[in-house]
């Protein structure tokens, strides 16, 4: 599967005009993320991924403009760096990083009061949000959702928990006009937003636990993704061993069988084992 789609995107890049050739990368990407999400076997899709993913970035070197190009860039290598990219901090961190520089650029290029969010104040972004139609929808979901992924990889760092109300009114912003937007994960992301920091730091994990069940029943519990992110970040961080391995053990343990969420959840079943053979070091 991927290495055809592979030559194939290699050859439409790079030949025919301009225009042909965005359409095409356009559809492919979209064809190869259905793939993507349909395919069972998460080390194939990892050795395949970042070729095209660099296939896109020189695609981006004739077309900077091209705000889809940008936003379909931003939102595979988040994919990547979600799913594949945490083997090291470093990697995590770069990847994380990349993605969030496209989807800021492709989500002004899309929908102008878009621009610059990053760096308005509090107040102004606020504002801005009152600001926004339906058409912002996909531009800031991908915003979001990548600021999110950089925000995680980059905990330790306090310049980029300050990031975290944003993020936070821009999610909700989202959840308000479509609550059931990616099948629910717009709440899986907030749960995992509210999970950042324990109660003594003026965190809020109660609301975490709600988002985690409510992106659970949007997605008709097809998304084994989210009890390990419930395991991994909100029992974490309370320390609570018994929930964690409850929760990753339902993962392991589950038979859900989901076209859609096939690559997702062997990813999920992969990394829920992991973290059950880390449970004594992580509550000793």
């Amino acid at each position: 599967m991927n290495r055809r789609l592979l030559v194939l995107a290699a050859i439409l890049l790079l030949t025919g005009c301009a225009g042909m050739m965005e359409r095409a990368t356009e559809r492919l990407a979209g064809d190869l993320e259905s793939a993507i999400r349909e395919y069972d076997d998460p080390a194939t899709v990892a050795d395949a991924l970042p070729a095209y993913l660099l296939l896109l970035e020189a695609r981006l070197q004739s077309s900077p403009d091209s705000a889809s190009l940008r936003l379909t860039t931003a939102r595979l290598t988040a994919s990547h760096a979600a799913l594949f990219g945490s083997s090291t901090e470093a990697s995590a961190r770069r990847l994380t990083r990349r993605a969030l520089e496209h989807a800021r650029s492709g989500a002004c290029l899309e929908y102008e009061p878009l621009c610059d969010v990053d760096t308005l104040t509090f107040p102004d972004f606020e504002a801005r949000l009152k600001r926004l139609s339906d058409e912002a929808l996909v531009p800031a979901y991908v915003l979001a959702t990548t600021w999110v992924g950089w925000i995680d990889a980059h905990s330790g760092d306090y310049s980029a928990l300050a990031d975290l109300p944003r993020v936070e009114a821009l999610l909700d912003w989202i959840a308000a006009r479509s609550p059931e937007h990616d099948d629910g994960a717009v709440w899986l992301y907030l749960a995992v937003l509210h999970s950042q920091r324990p109660p003594a730091a003026g965190g809020r994990p109660e609301l975490a636990r709600r988002y985690f069940e409510r992106s659970r029943e949007v997605s008709d519990g097809r998304n084994l993704l989210i009890d390990v992110m419930l395991a991994d970040h909100y029992a974490r961080l309370l320390f609570d061993r018994d929930l964690f391995v409850r929760a990753l053990e339902r993962v392991v343990a589950s038979e859900v069988e989901a076209a859609e969420y096939r690559l997702v959840n062997a990813v999920a079943r992969q990394r829920a084992r992991e973290l059950l053979d880390q449970t004594e070091r992580i509550f000793d």
